[in-house]
């Protein structure tokens, strides 16, 4: 796990872990696999504990204690006196800061490093010390379970305030709307219908969340995003196709005013949160849907990947309503009304793992339409129609889960018994 946090500097490791293990290539970083080393360590160390304990004094032990100490402690020591030894400082962005403040940055660096190894070698000394007087019957073994849980404590408290310190608690009246409403997050806000998208073109719109705080956004921000989604931006959002924003629900836009102030602009056209379509138009894969998706019309046109069982026609209804009646994240609510049956496109991302639809109550099957939204054919008469977030994977693994912690807890309760029994 150490070697693969090395990422492009141990490739051939790296490598093969990408090629040949399931689901090592969906971590965003390399570093992320320092997590198990912070995991592995402590029980390794916590296993020797427990081993020197139960054995006591022997010659092979005390003969690992040494080596033990000797090299970690000597490493502390010389990264603490030679903190230039192996390492030189440098940042890949110190270039920009001039001659003198990078020297300065590197100084500092070193100076951390020393410091830092200073005192990971008191640790490791008062750590020792407390092992070599159990070892020679001077203390009991609960004074040196004790010493070292004090130590552990006191280790992690002082690291864990460096990076969340009192400044880090806040109350909320302290921090009560992080972002101030332009005019024309003003503008928008009257809007009695809170069910439409917002497209702020005067930010970087898929790399800013500001909007996001007060509107629905087809934007925003999130470290992992949809390739589906993002495809779509690249191929439609971002060359202006106002057919794909109509679908997106996009009412409103953003843009730049007099004195380059936000102005917010109504878009008439967008389709709302479901509608009905004339034309379903079925192609051979993903790549047609995306590329047909740039020649319709959304409002009455519809295009899907051959994959999908739709209707091949559409009987005219022109009295045909549907409607969004309630919104939250993980439960959508529609009412229909048609004379013939109908097929409505809904202005959300389709997304099959985990997401039922449901009409009248009872489950029926929907398919993904112009490349991101969901889409489901409608019979005749009235009818509510749902959505659900209902993954079965959640519910498994939360039981699961919640089996293990009670394993655990038992576990730990026997521990504790069996160590006070002794």
């Amino acid at each position: 796990m150490l070697a693969l946090s090395w990422g492009k500097n141990f490739m051939p490791l790296t490598d093969f872990f990408l090629d040949f293990i399931p689901g090592y290539n969906k971590f965003r970083a390399v570093s992320t696999t320092l997590v198990i080393v912070e995991l592995l360590i402590p029980l390794v160390g916590i296993l020797a504990l427990d081993k020197l304990i139960r054995e006591g004094k022997t010659k092979e032990l005390m003969n690992s204690f040494k080596y033990a100490l000797g090299i970690v402690g000597g490493l502390c020591l010389m990264f603490a006196l030679m903190p230039n030894i192996f390492f030189n400082f440098e940042g890949i962005n110190d270039a920009q800061y001039g001659e003198a403040l990078s020297e300065a940055l590197q100084i500092d660096r070193a100076s951390l490093l020393s410091s830092d190894a200073f005192r990971s070698l008191a640790f490791v000394l008062l750590s020792a010390a407390g092992i070599w007087l159990f070892l020679n019957k001077t203390i009991q073994k609960t004074h040196l379970i004790i010493l070292i849980g004090i130590l552990v404590i006191g280790d992690m408290w002082v690291i864990n305030k460096r990076y969340l310190n009192d400044e880090n608690f806040k109350a909320k009246r302290k921090v009560i709307q992080p972002y101030s409403p332009s005019v024309a997050d003003s503008q928008i806000l009257q809007d009695s219908d809170p069910n439409f998208r917002v497209y702020n073109t005067t930010v970087s719109p898929f790399n800013d969340a500001s909007t996001s705080y007060f509107h629905k956004s087809i934007g925003g921000y999130h470290g992992a995003k949809l390739k589906r989604y993002q495809e779509l931006i690249d191929f439609h959002i971002s060359k202006g196709n106002m057919n794909v924003m109509n679908m997106l629900n996009a009412k409103y836009f953003i843009v730049r005013g007099e004195n380059n102030q936000p102005l917010a602009q109504r878009n008439p056209n967008a389709l709302g949160n479901a509608w009905f379509v004339s034309d379903i138009m079925v192609v051979d894969n993903a790549d047609d849907e995306i590329e047909k998706l740039g020649q319709i019309n959304t409002a009455n046109q519809v295009v899907v990947d051959q994959r999908f069982d739709v209707p091949l026609s559409i009987d005219s209804d022109t009295t045909a309503r549907i409607q969004l009646t309630d919104y939250k994240a993980n439960h959508l609510t529609y009412v229909s009304s048609t004379v013939k049956n109908q097929f409505a496109v809904f202005s959300e991302i389709y997304y099959a793992s985990g997401w039922n639809a449901y009409i009248d109550g009872e489950l029926v099957p929907h398919v993904r339409a112009n490349y991101v939204l969901r889409a489901m054919p409608i019979p005749a008469g009235q009818h509510t129609i749902e959505f659900k977030f209902e993954p079965k994977t959640y519910y498994a693994t939360e039981n699961i889960s919640l089996f293990s912690s009670f394993i655990v807890i038992l576990a730990l309760f026997g521990v504790v018994y069996k160590g006070l029994k002794d």
